[in-house]
């Protein structure tokens, strides 16, 4: 045999080796692909509790209001100055209590005690005049019934007596403006309190009406909340309110609806809203920011599911539902969200009678074979689950 029919007969032999390997491996991808078939086929249907099942009830869901605030003191009081004059003495400083009536402040007193000397002077002056005009009217009184002096004399008499009246009067009144300010030269404290800001300090010559401190009472707190135009008719006064205070984490306080703003904000558009806080252990301080929690009813019930029951793809909100032994995704709309009751509106997207998942489950598809049983309801899920991976 030559060379060349060799070497023929060798790659003859090795092509038919080729073919048969590719024929072997065809054959066993088939027969898997058949197994997993099968497989596929053969898979059992989810199994849910009737626990995890739910339907579409109507509730009456309430919303939260959110309405962000600011501490404040109920009673508080800026003292100012009533004279003009320099501060000789401030006993209180920042953070100091006081109480109602004690002295805060006092103003030197030395120009207004001479002022008062001249006045008194000035009143006793004009005493004394008045004594004598009274005496000489007296007299021609006489003198006018005995025809020894004219009516005229009389009459100017009378009027010289009248006019001394009058400055008398004045002179009383400028007296007693300056006992007046005498008595403001000691600033009491209008409110009991503390000390929240000392405008000035001792030596310091103040103009009328100039600010000098300002008393705060912690022991009575309100909130002023913002409320939006929208929500203010659902706000009724005298409603209980959760109040949460930023820096106190974790801690909630109570309170009550005071009263409500009739008119809105400038440029805002927000309602005032008034919350009264008791603070009776004094951890509480003005100028705390706060956010106050309102739960508002709805009017009527509406149908709604628990949240668990509601997904959500892209914003578009979902719910898995049993249909046919199959499962089935049914979109929805949302509406009210009760985050106390944990529900939430659903306005269209199902009408009642579905049999919809109450609880969140991974790696659902749309057409599974499901059904409801009794025992064991979670286990059987995980396994029908593991089972469908």
């Amino acid at each position: 045999m030559t060379k060349s029919r060799k070497r023929w007969f060798v790659l003859a032999g090795l092509a038919v080796a080729v073919a048969a390997g590719a024929l072997v491996a065809t054959q066993s991808g088939a027969l898997k692909l058949g197994a997993k078939a099968e497989q596929k086929k053969e898979q059992p249907p989810l199994a849910f509790a009737a626990a995890d099942i739910v339907r579409l009830a109507p509730h009456k869901l309430s919303v939260e209001l959110s309405m962000p605030g600011t501490v404040l003191a109920f009673n508080q009081a800026t003292v100012r100055s009533k004279l003009s004059a320099e501060v000789r003495r401030l006993p209180v400083r920042e953070g100091d209590r006081v109480a109602a009536g004690q002295v805060i402040a006092e103003f030197d007193t030395a120009q207004l005690r001479n002022q008062l000397a001249e006045r008194q002077a000035a009143l006793e002056s004009a005493r004394a005049t008045l004594a004598q005009t009274e005496r000489t009217r007296a007299n021609n009184a006489q003198l006018v019934k005995q025809s020894f002096i004219s009516q005229s004399a009389f009459d100017t008499a009378d009027d010289a007596f009248r006019a001394q009246v009058a400055a008398v009067q004045a002179a009383e009144a400028q007296l007693a403006q300056t006992q007046l300010l005498l008595s403001d030269a000691v600033v009491r404290a209008p409110i009991a309190g503390q000390v929240a800001k000392r405008h000035v300090q001792p030596g310091e010559k103040v103009a009328f009406d100039a600010p000098l401190l300002h008393i705060v009472d912690l022991a009575r707190l309100e909130v002023q909340a913002q409320a939006p135009v929208a929500d203010v008719a659902r706000i009724a006064q005298g409603a209980e309110v959760d109040i949460e205070i930023e820096g106190l984490a974790g801690q909630s306080f109570k309170g009550r609806i005071d009263r409500i703003n009739p008119s809105t904000e400038t440029g805002s558009r927000m309602i005032a809203v008034y919350v009264l806080l008791p603070n009776d252990d004094g951890r509480l301080r003005g100028g705390m920011f706060a956010k106050v929690k309102l739960q508002v009813g709805g009017e009527a019930p509406v149908p709604a599911l628990p949240v668990t029951a509601v997904q959500d793809d892209r914003g578009q909100s979902y719910v898995w539902i049993i249909a046919d032994g199959k499962l089935a995704r049914r979109n929805v709309v949302t509406g009210v969200r009760d985050e106390r009751a944990q529900r939430i509106e659903i306005s269209a997207g199902l009408t009642g009678t579905e049999q919809v998942i109450g609880t969140k489950f991974d790696n659902l598809r749309e057409g599974m074979l499901a059904n409801i049983v009794t025992a064991e309801p979670k286990v059987a899920v995980r396994a029908s689950l593991a089972l469908a991976r």
